[in-house]
Parts: C-alpha cells; sequence; structure tokens
C-alpha cells in the first residue's frame, strides 16, 4: 500500500520563529509582505501613539470580568461616507501574542459587526484597529478589570 501523502505536513510556525524573522532586517529594511499594524510596536502605549480616531467603532466590552478565560467582545464598525471596511484586527497588548484576531474581509463592506470572545492574560485594553478602503487607520479601545488570569504560559 502506498503512502496517501507524499510530502509531511508542514509544522506550523512558532513564536520564536516568527520572532526570528522580524529580526532578519538588520539594515532597518522590513520584510516584503508585512504590513504597517504588524510592525507597530503593539502595546499599550505603541497603540495610543497612533492616535487612532474611534468614530465610527462601537466596542461592548466589560468593565469587569470574573476570569480571563472567555471576555465577551462586541463591535459594531460603520465605515465613513464613500469609504469601505477592508481588515479588522483586535489586539490584546498585555497578552503574549498580542494580536488576537485579524479579519481580511473578501470583499470590502461599508459596515461590520462582530462578537467574540477573549483570553486575556491580565487586566488590560483590548482594541480593534479598523483599515480602510484608502488604507487609513481607525481605532478603539476598552478596558477591562480581570479578577482570574487565564494564560499562565506564553500560549
Amino acid at each position: 500500500m502506498s503512502n496517501p501523502m507524499p510530502h509531511p505536513i508542514p509544522r506550523p510556525a512558532t513564536r520564536r520563529a516568527c520572532l526570528a524573522l522580524l529580526a532578519l532586517p538588520v539594515l532597518g529594511q522590513p520584510l516584503p509582505g508585512l504590513t504597517q499594524s504588524f510592525i507597530i510596536n503593539v502595546t499599550q502605549k505603541g497603540l495610543e501613539d497612533l492616535h487612532l480616531k474611534a468614530d465610527g467603532i462601537v466596542m461592548e466590552f466589560p468593565r469587569l470580568a470574573d476570569t480571563g478565560s472567555a471576555v465577551p467582545l462586541f463591535a459594531k464598525i460603520e465605515a465613513p461616507a464613500g469609504l469601505k471596511i477592508d481588515l479588522i484586527e483586535v489586539f490584546l497588548p498585555e497578552n503574549p501574542n498580542t494580536r488576537a484576531m485579524k479579519l481580511r474581509l473578501h470583499e470590502p463592506q461599508s459596515s461590520y459587526f462582530f462578537t467574540t470572545r477573549l483570553r486575556l492574560a491580565a487586566t488590560q485594553e483590548a482594541w480593534v484597529v479598523v483599515t480602510l478602503s484608502d488604507g487609513s487607520q481607525r481605532g478603539a479601545s476598552a478596558p477591562t478589570i480581570i479578577t482570574s488570569s487565564a494564560c499562565f504560559d506564553a500560549s
């Protein structure tokens, strides 16, 4: 009987491998294909320094959560007149993996809403960052206080 899979399944990239890729551009040249939102310093200060407008983004995020295991987030996004939503990202700056979600819309939309549950490592703000069809970005944040952490390792 022949092997139905002639090639081994590739292993997923580890966090260490991804960080090594970011360290490659020694001369300060960014790697091709990386977006600005991936390169930015995804810390609370880094996101605040972008001075993103929150126009058109409504977030519902609990002020207090008993555990960080599954904190609900609801977001409704309305693009300004004449523009469409291309990309939606959710950042959790205090988590080991700061980008919690990246959603590239197949067809740009003038409005979009979603709901999800997030795993939080600590008390922090959740950020929703939207990239519009003209390349501009909008962003909004909402704080929450976690009474019990859900991330004890680098997961």
